[in-house]
């Protein structure tokens, strides 16, 4: 299929996951929009874009714990690119830091806000652009966590579920109007968190997983690019795991990591 006819937003857009599927799109000659908590920081993205690929992109901000910003910026996009294709939902609060016993409530409501009502009223503002054009495609960025929780993060593994919940519920009454609706479930993805953890954690890490190493960014984005393509066209409503392998298995080899 042709690319160049279509938009595409792609938010959380700023860095790794989101950033390496923003140019996925953009060299198939996408018009994407690239987003990012604030302006600043979107349009510093899509700089760094054009100078690593040449590839012109174009920044949006929007906070999403803040529903006024959300609508704002898909109000944007509508009027100078008069619809939507495609929305990949990547916007994510890891929620790192506390144990459940432990979580502030204020922590709590932030990570559901990114998490889950932000994806949310993005979704159901962009699935109206989409309508325009007769249909679409929206792809959440999930989690295998939210089927083998890890330890002290009970919020993001929570928000995750939400996610595959609803990606079901959203591809069940968007069908009809031509919009399908999937999810992308990573495991492990190589970021510069990685860079913190010592060689033996990185090695007990990738033993864990069946085929020896962690999944990229591109892994990620050539994933959402074949569900947002016509040779998925008929699929909707699935959790596709990019996980390596991991949600074959009943333990990993190293339990503890």
């Amino acid at each position: 299929m042709s690319w160049k006819s279509k938009t595409v937003l792609v938010t959380g857009a700023e860095a790794n996951t989101g950033y390496a599927t923003v140019r996925r799109f953009a060299v198939e000659g996408a018009q994407v929009f690239l987003h990012a908590p604030t302006l600043d920081v979107a349009r510093e993205a899509a700089c760094r874009l054009k100078a690593e690929s040449g590839q012109t992109v174009h920044p949006v901000g929007a906070d999403f714990r803040n529903p006024e910003e959300i609508k704002a910026m898909v109000g944007k996009i509508g009027t100078e690119a008069h619809g939507l294709d495609v929305l990949v939902n990547n916007a994510v609060d890891l929620a790192l830091g506390y144990g459940f016993l432990d979580v502030p409530y204020k922590f709590l409501t932030d990570a559901v806000a990114v998490n889950f009502t932000g994806l949310f009223l993005c979704s159901q503002l962009t699935a109206r652009l989409m309508i325009q054009r007769h249909g679409g495609t929206i792809i959440n960025i999930g989690s295998i966590t939210s089927e083998r929780v890890t330890r002290n993060r009970a919020v993001y593994v929570a928000t995750k579920g939400a996610v595959d919940t609803l990606t079901r519920a959203m591809a069940v009454e968007l069908g009809p109007l031509g919009i399908r609706v999937n999810c992308v479930a990573p495991g492990h993805i190589y970021t510069s968190r990685w860079l913190n953890l010592s060689e033996g954690d990185v090695e007990r890490r990738r033993a864990n997983i069946p085929l020896g190493r962690e999944s990229t960014p591109d892994d990620i984005a050539d994933a959402v690019h074949f569900l947002a393509s016509d040779q998925a066209r008929c699929i909707t409503g699935v959790r596709l795991p990019v996980d390596g392998g991991n949600l074959a298995q009943l333990h990993p080899k190293h339990s503890d990591v």
